[in-house]
């Protein structure tokens, strides 16, 4: 009796852990999805890892941390749309198209230029800050308001202040201007969030001393631009509103530790350009970084 061979069963593949399985789950996902014909690959990565990321159970903390930082990061072209648009010396039109090539971008044209690689799509001219300056300013402004402890709508108030600090800030370094156009919005929406604080909580108190603050800073970079108009300019008056107000609200001593940090990191700046021969004694330095970091820094000191 002929015997009848049968094949063997192909050993079963080990089942993948479930953790590994909802990664890569995620990833297959994410490609799927975000697989568009972009023109930088390195967004299309970034998303895929992002949502890979979003998928691994964390602390509640480093959730919200996280969700804040991919916020930031989607609306930084935006700002750097803000910063290629006011980037232009007084007098003149804002900018709305490549300067080579003529062609418009914004966030309804062509967003290729306001990705973090700061290149035109069609010419690849250079536009705005250097590569991934302002990402990594962004990042860390609003890992440092969050770390300071602020929730709420202190902290929608002071990402909104940080938003146009970093244009400003970037626009200040580029052309050494602060456009009258950014620097009341920018007092104008800390002002408003934080009166609707003060009436939830019904503590009037921090909001009336951000008005005294903004009004006493004012007044005094006002008497400074008349006394020295080469050190300081108008512009530099006009966005002491929003740095007066924000340095306040913790309480009076933290807007004298702003201006005293702004005044010593100018100073040290300044000094160092000198030594090393970079500008003269008459050269004039942009005021608005030193202003938004120093209160930046006066504010994450005191609520931490």
């Amino acid at each position: 009796m002929d015997r009848v061979s049968h094949p063997r069963p192909a050993p079963d593949k080990p089942a993948l852990p479930d953790t590994l399985r909802t990664r890569l789950a995620g990833l297959a996902a994410a490609i799927r999805t975000t697989f568009t014909p972009l023109r930088y690959s390195g967004v299309v990565l970034l998303r895929a890892v992002l949502s890979c990321i979003a998928v691994t159970p964390l602390p509640r903390s480093s959730a919200v941390l996280l969700r804040a930082v991919l916020c930031c990061l989607a609306v930084t072209p935006l700002l750097r749309w803000a910063v290629v648009v006011h980037a232009v010396p007084a007098r003149r039109s804002w900018r709305r198209c490549c300067p080579r090539c003529s062609r418009a971008f914004g966030p309804l044209a062509d967003i290729g230029a306001l990705l973090p690689t700061a290149r035109c799509s069609v010419c690849t001219q250079r536009l705005g800050p250097p590569p991934w300056t302002l990402e990594l300013a962004t990042v860390a402004s609003v890992v440092a308001l969050y770390w300071s402890g602020l929730r709420g709508l202190p902290l929608i108030a002071y990402l909104w202040w940080a938003a146009f600090g970093i244009v400003l800030s970037f626009v200040d370094l580029a052309v050494q201007r602060l456009p009258t156009r950014l620097c009341y919005p920018a007092a104008a929406g800390f002002l408003a969030v934080m009166l609707l604080h003060a009436w939830s909580t019904s503590d009037w108190r921090p909001w009336i001393r951000s008005i005294l603050g903004a009004l006493l800073l004012y007044g005094v970079l006002a008497a400074c631009a008349l006394a020295r108009p080469s050190l300081i300019g108008w512009g530099d008056v006009r966005y002491s509103l929003a740095i007066g107000a924000a340095a306040t609200w913790p309480g009076w001593l933290f807007l004298y530790i702003a201006a005293l940090l702004a005044t010593a990191g100018a100073s040290v700046t300044g000094a160092s350009l000198i030594a090393a021969q970079k500008v003269r004694m008459t050269s004039r330095l942009p005021n608005g970084p030193f202003l938004c970091l120093g209160a930046l820094s006066a504010i994450v000191l005191h609520l931490t």
